[in-house]
């Protein structure tokens, strides 16, 4: 197949080309610029002459003899430059739906798949995605999710025709090719594929605002370390201003952004400019250009919760990645100058972050959690959590990253400052047809009576109408009660799952092969049932709402869930310091934007675990050092801290020294504190724990946490908190 490259026009051709053709000649730059040349130089110089000498002589000018390049030629592999260039996510398309070609003729058709190419007819190519839409088992016979709209099938079949093109080296025929349409249209209506597409529902500045409050305060999700929580809404932040695909975000490396204070041409204070430069993006037939965006910081900023600025200045400031090794403060920010006559002061990131992406996971360690070197947040990731909230949102529809996009897009092509080129440039579009086809609102955003009855269109209430939060409701059902948790052990192919379950002897292969198949199956079926509940749940409840107000009963009381933990310190804080309402002057708004830069950094090094239903309620209130003053012995924390003490090498205590360390750092109504400082049974029980929780995670290049100094940054906090609270028991005794 030939290699399609865009060709160069010559009319393209400008200036910015001269330098490399100049630079293809061999000039006396040292006897044109005038300067006196060295003796040093000379000899340097002269040496090289003789160098280019030999070579004119031995290979006639050039540095390598004709034998080199016929050689060459008899030994080039084309196949490496042969075919289109294709981006990793479309290569492994590509080859899962060679994969089922071969699959197809080999084991039905019993014919070689490259002899099937060959002979392609319209009746194989229907037999092939009949058999491939009945497939119900893939690989290691896992269960296949099945396609379920016709778009998905119209996909698969514009991947098959590369993938044809690609083993043959031809397009496949444009009338088999226009048959192939009444083909995919009659297996679409046998196997009733849906035909509606994906809601393109835009995430207006209000949804997106809100997104991020839920994502700051909720309880109902939580996040391995803190960081991830302040990077979900980074994410947000970053992906609404440029309208980016979600993957070119997520692989930011901190090299990727630069920070600095400009002088205002208006007047006014300095501000504090982001530009971030998104290199990976969609990389069909090629790398794309690079495109860098710039953001100013908004002077009394209505809401820091959508503050870029705040919450990137707390990424750095939490990862000390600023250049200058005195700046580690935020508050210092306030007090830096411009040079006279410049228009900024860059504030450059430290080289050694260069590589190193901004949006990465959390590992476990040895006593907890922290930010992976090199694991990055993936599409999916970020997807389910973004997800996740806006199911605690009360949103009808389910919230995808794509979501910004669309808005974006959609404000672009609205804007009287973005020409429809920069539109397309910002969105990686070659021209207007993806937009058109994609991204505009199907869910039209104008409103069309008044714009024929020449009056004032009501915009507001039409974006809000046509956004994806139109339908937000706190009593939209998040997740199933234990009831219905507890209805689908009815369903006839669990019972015969549970049933043959028991028959099985445990520890056996084919005992963990049916508990992982019956686990699957109860957490699809509960899937399948939140979401017909959430679904069913619009229409039902606002007949129970009319019928309530009808009967002059009114709306029922919401209902509070308490089984969900309150907001910690350290998340209170965050949230207020980000909800502060705007000042009316400069030092008032310099100390808001510091104090949530602040509380972003402190709550990033915060371990929030795993989400915890409370099966009671527990107080609220910490406990104060003055009830430990009073009765220390009768506090199960300081018993259960004691207990790890030995009095001879003889004891073996039976509680775990890291646990019982961390649980000192957690709030006292924590219900994780409990379960940290229980007992094992046998001093045995807890050197089986030790090694799985603990010692499984300590990496190779870790030291182990005997050998640490406390003065180190990788100290354990745990043992500290553990030592220094010990140390406060006794000085009360």
């Amino acid at each position: 197949m030939a290699h399609h490259r865009r060709s160069l026009d010559p009319d393209e051709s400008d200036s910015s080309f001269s330098p490399e053709i100049e630079s293809c000649f061999d000039e006396d730059e040292a006897d044109l610029s005038g300067e006196e040349t060295e003796a040093t130089d000379l000899d340097v110089q002269q040496d090289d002459d003789l160098d280019f000498e030999d070579q004119i002589q031995l290979f006639g000018g050039n540095i390598h003899p004709p034998e080199y390049y016929r050689r060459g030629i008899e030994e080039f592999n084309e196949s490496s430059f042969v075919g289109e260039d294709y981006s990793p996510g479309s290569t492994i398309l590509l080859d899962a739906i060679e994969l089922w070609w071969q699959q197809f003729c080999n084991e039905v058709l019993s014919r070689d798949p490259h002899a099937c190419f060959e002979s392609i007819s319209i009746g194989m190519l229907y037999k092939f995605f009949e058999w491939r839409l009945n497939q119900r088992a893939g690989k290691d016979g896992r269960k296949l999710r099945g396609t379920t709209k016709s778009s998905s099938l119209g996909t698969a079949w514009k991947v098959f025709r590369l993938v044809y093109e690609r083993a043959v080296g031809a397009k496949l025929d444009p009338k088999l090719n226009r048959n192939m349409h009444k083909v995919l249209r009659e297996l679409a209506k046998k196997h009733e594929l849906s035909d509606q597409k994906r809601a393109n529902r835009c995430m207006t500045i209000n949804d997106l605002k809100e997104q991020i409050e839920t994502t700051l305060s909720t309880t109902k999700k939580s996040f391995d370390i803190g960081e991830h929580r302040i990077l979900a809404v980074l994410f947000l932040l970053l992906l609404a201003p440029a309208g980016s695909r979600p993957t070119s975000i997520l692989r930011l490396r901190f090299g990727d952004i630069r920070v600095a204070l400009a002088r205002d041409p208006e007047g006014g204070p300095h501000k504090i400019l982001i530009r971030f430069t998104l290199e990976f993006t969609k990389s069909y037939l090629g790398t794309k250009d690079t495109k860098t965006f710039t953001i100013p910081e908004m002077m009394f900023d209505p809401s820091l919760l959508l503050s870029p600025h705040a919450f990137l200045l707390g990424i750095l400031f939490r990862h000390q990645a600023f250049r200058a090794s005195h700046l580690t403060s935020p508050r210092q920010l306030d007090e830096l100058d411009i040079h006279p006559g410049e228009r900024e002061l860059p504030l450059p990131l430290r080289s050694d972050l260069k590589e190193v992406c901004i949006f990465r996971r959390a590992v476990k360690t040895l006593t907890g959690y922290e930010m992976s070197a090199t694991k990055t947040i993936t599409n999916g990731m970020m997807a389910s959590w973004i997800k996740r909230v806006g199911e605690i949102m009360g949103l009808q529809y389910e919230t995808i990253p794509y979501s910004l996009r669309y808005n974006a897009a959609n404000e672009f092509d609205q804007s009287p400052d973005m020409s429809e080129a920069l539109r397309n440039l910002s969105l990686d579009h070659a021209n207007s047809v993806p937009f058109q086809k994609h991204y505009l609102g199907r869910v039209v955003r104008a409103d069309p009576w008044a714009i024929i009855r020449r009056e004032k269109p009501q915009q507001a209430l039409i974006d809000q109408a046509c956004s994806i939060g139109h339908s937000m409701s706190k009593r939209r059902p998040t997740g199933l009660t234990a009831e219905q948790s507890a209805s689908v052990a009815s369903d006839s192919k669990v019972r015969r799952l549970t049933a043959q379950l028991r028959k099985l002897r445990p520890g056996s292969e084919q005992h963990k092969k049916t508990h992982r198949e019956l686990r699957s199956l109860k957490q699809r079926l509960k899937r399948e049932l939140k979401q017909k509940i959430r679904d069913d749940w619009t229409d039902e409840q606002a007949v129970v709402d009319i019928e309530r107000q009808l009967q002059g009963v009114g709306f029922a009381e919401p209902w509070v869930d308490n089984a969900i933990r309150p907001q910690r310190p350290a998340q209170k804080l965050l949230v207020e310091a980000l909800k502060t309402p705007v000042d009316d002057t400069l030092e008032g708004q310099y100390q808001r934007r510091d104090n949530a830069i602040e509380a972003i950094v402190a709550y990033c090094s915060i371990e929030e675990g795993p989400t915890i239903r409370r099966t009671h309620v527990l107080r609220t209130t910490p406990v104060s050092n003055e009830n430990l003053r009073e009765h220390p012995e009768d506090s199960p924390l300081f018993l259960a801290t004691m207990s790890v003490f030995i009095d001879n090498p003889k004891q073996r205590p039976r509680r775990c020294f890291l646990c019982i360390g961390n649980a000192l750092s957690l709030p006292s109504d924590d219900p994780r504190v409990e379960d940290k400082i229980s007992e094992f049974y046998t001093p045995g029980d807890l050197s089986k724990h030790f090694r799985r929780r603990h010692l499984a995670q300590l990496r190779d290049n870790d030291q182990p946490f005997m050998e640490r100094s406390p003065e180190t940054p990788t100290a354990n906090r745990s043992i500290l908190s553990a030592v220094k609270t010990i140390k406060m028991f006794r000085s009360w005794g």
